[in-house]
């Protein structure tokens, strides 16, 4: 079994209330240190692809619950899942199919800031709940 961060202090409403992307960077740092290494994380099935810096990322269902765990060595791409997965983990796969987590970050615009690779690697990082989520 693998380790779940807690993610509870995470929150987008706080994220588009910095209108300041120097701030919204800021809190996304400090969200990445809410991530926490995990080496039993890190092996090739769960590595991301299309992320510039290694990530990992492995899901469990409890129930109709999903959760998911992430491991990464960057404060930022940590940030960047930490609020992906604030909005997934813990719920069925009808409530995550109902977000939209491309648009979410679309309208917080976040993609403008980040540089190719960053938004490559949340694409990843979308794609694998996705993938993970339709099992």
């Amino acid at each position: 079994m693998f380790a779940f961060d807690d993610l509870s202090s995470v929150s987008l409403q706080e994220l588009t209330s910095n209108a300041n992307w120097q701030s919204q960077y800021r809190l996304i740092t400090q969200w990445g240190k809410l991530i926490h290494h995990k080496p039993e994380l890190r092996l090739e099935t769960n590595l991301l692809r299309g992320c510039e810096t290694l990530a990992w990322l492995t899901h469990v269902q409890k129930n109709d619950l999903h959760y998911f765990s992430f491991d990464s060595d960057s404060k930022v791409i940590n940030g960047l899942a930490a609020l992906l997965l604030s909005q997934v983990n813990g719920k069925t796969a009808t409530e995550i199919g109902g977000i939209n987590l491309a648009e979410l970050l679309s309208l917080v615009g976040l993609e403008k800031h980040l540089t190719p690779s960053r938004n490559n690697g949340l694409r990843a990082i979308i794609a694998r709940v996705d993938e993970c989520v339709k099992l």
